[in-house]
């Protein structure tokens, strides 16, 4: 099911990209009305068949094209061990409103030990608890303690939140495929959430976004996570991972490609996977695609010259 959301932040996005580029006009089809007004509730619009041409569906994928990956099962969380040493948890606030960012130290230990205590921290958070429906979990980072890489997502999705993994679902698949094109590996990443439950709506199939309160209530535990992997470079996804890490509240499009610094490391700035599930332009994947070969020339990773035309204009 799409999220409605996420469609209409990708169409947003997408939109104002093509102002930047110097576009004033839009065409948009029947068809596309009817799609928008029946993601919008509108149950009675309901959108005729696409027609779909059989040259284009004989047509090879282009090496590197970052088509919609078939959604893989989402793998199960680890179980953080017990925590080195007791921990005193964050009060929730009274009436409901979200407290004051917890305070706190990692303590000194290996990679894995301070990111063991930081997990138990979080799933011991009676705040983080208190926002959690039935059947959901609290999301917390996956991956190899000694990533080069740390990658930062939006706030969970349903689907994130019942499995307790990050970048779950189709955009998880289709980071994975960029992951796979740029010569990543999953031991090469550690995946993080911007925050560790998802926010609440007044349906489960509507996306709320994370409000500056409960970015902030988070981001400790979020730095946290970061410093106890200690990555060579930290790439954030999406407006809301823009806010948390660097109090940045501008388009995407205006600060994608970016380099800042938090913690003593380096951080990119870029579009989160969703942009490309609901906006598949050469131009869109290209402008990702782009920010991953700054991301590997960060790294000191080769490129090569195929990697380098990816997506570029025929004859370019």
């Amino acid at each position: 099911m799409i999220d409605p959301a996420e469609a209409f932040d990708a169409l947003l996005e997408e939109l104002r990209r093509r102002k930047a580029e110097g576009e004033r006009f839009v065409t948009v089809s029947d068809e596309s009305v009817r799609l928008l007004r029946s993601l919008a509730g509108d149950h009675s619009a309901v959108a005729a068949p696409a027609q779909r041409s059989p040259a284009r569906d004989a047509a090879p994928e282009r090496p590197g094209s970052f088509a919609r990956p078939e959604r893989p099962k989402p793998a199960a969380a680890a179980q953080p061990a017990a925590p080195a040493r007791p921990v005193a948890a964050a009060a929730s606030a009274p009436g409901g409103e979200i407290p004051d960012p917890p305070k706190f130290e990692l303590p000194e230990g290996s990679r894995e030990q301070r990111l063991e205590w930081i997990r138990r921290r979080i799933l011991e958070c009676p705040e983080t608890a208190r926002h959690l429906r039935p059947g959901m979990k609290p999301v917390l980072g996956v991956g190899p303690a000694d990533a080069p890489v740390v990658l930062v997502g939006e706030a969970p999705t349903l689907e994130e939140a019942e499995s307790g993994v990050p970048f779950a679902g189709d955009s998880g698949a289709l980071l994975r495929k960029i992951l796979s094109a740029a010569g990543l590996t999953e031991k090469d990443v550690f995946l993080l959430p911007v925050m560790g439950w998802r926010p609440e709506s007044a349906s489960e199939f509507i996306k709320r976004p994370p409000n500056a309160r409960e970015l902030a209530f988070n981001r400790p535990y979020l730095l946290a996570q970061i410093q106890a992997v200690a990555p060579r470079a930290v790439m954030a996804f999406g407006a809301h991972a823009h806010e948390s890490l660097l109090g940045i509240r501008q388009p995407v499009q205006k600060v994608r490609g970016t380099w800042h610094e938090v913690a003593g490391l380096p951080v990119l700035l870029s579009f989160h996977p969703n942009y490309l599930l609901h906006t598949p332009s050469e131009s869109a994947k290209r402008t990702v695609w782009t920010d991953f070969l700054a991301l590997l020339e960060k790294l000191g990773r080769p490129v090569t010259e195929k990697q380098r035309a990816y997506f570029l204009p025929r004859g370019a």
